[in-house]
């Protein structure tokens, strides 16, 4: 596959979730959106600062849940659907955010970017974890130093994400 059709690729991943996200929360009623936000990120409820695990939570679990599907031959195939999940609890979350109407720049300096750039970080790291096509065996082994890579550019997001929400709240 070139480039230019794994970028297509990768863009219709993430924004095919995040559509369905935002039309998943205008067929929600006001509680359920509350509660999926409580239990997915409880950040986007909060009227200060948050602590450190309400910050490391959203971003790990993902991660994690990515791993365990890796691992297991009989469910690598479904990975790509974390990010999809993923993605569309972004959409999900902008559409909360842009509906509260004093919520505008939360949404346009911290939510939107910092959260694009995670999703995108985990599309590729689900793509390192288990490249295409996912039913073949690993030959070469797992991919470490990518793995590092993306490991180390997310907490460096996650870094800039804790400076963003120290001067806004």
């Amino acid at each position: 596959m070139n480039r230019s059709l794994q970028i297509t690729y990768f863009f219709l991943i993430i924004s095919i979730g995040f559509i369905g996200g935002i039309i998943a929360f205008k067929m929600t009623t006001p509680a359920q959106s509350e509660w999926l936000i409580s239990i997915m990120d409880p950040r986007l409820q909060l009227d200060g600062k948050p602590n450190l695990w309400q910050s490391l939570w959203p971003i790990i679990m993902p991660y994690v849940f990515l791993v365990l599907l890796a691992t297991h031959q009989w469910f690598r195939h479904v990975t790509r659907l974390v990010v999809v999940s993923k993605s569309a609890f972004f959409g999900f979350c902008s559409a909360y955010l842009i509906a509260t109407q004093n919520a505008f720049w939360n949404y346009a300096l911290w939510w939107f970017p910092v959260q694009f750039l995670y999703t995108c970080l985990l599309l590729l790291f689900s793509i390192v974890l288990v490249p295409k096509p996912f039913y073949n065996s690993r030959k070469k082994g797992i991919h470490w130093k990518r793995i590092i890579v993306i490991s180390i550019l997310t907490v460096i997001i996650f870094l800039i994400e804790l400076l963003i929400i120290h001067f806004m709240f």
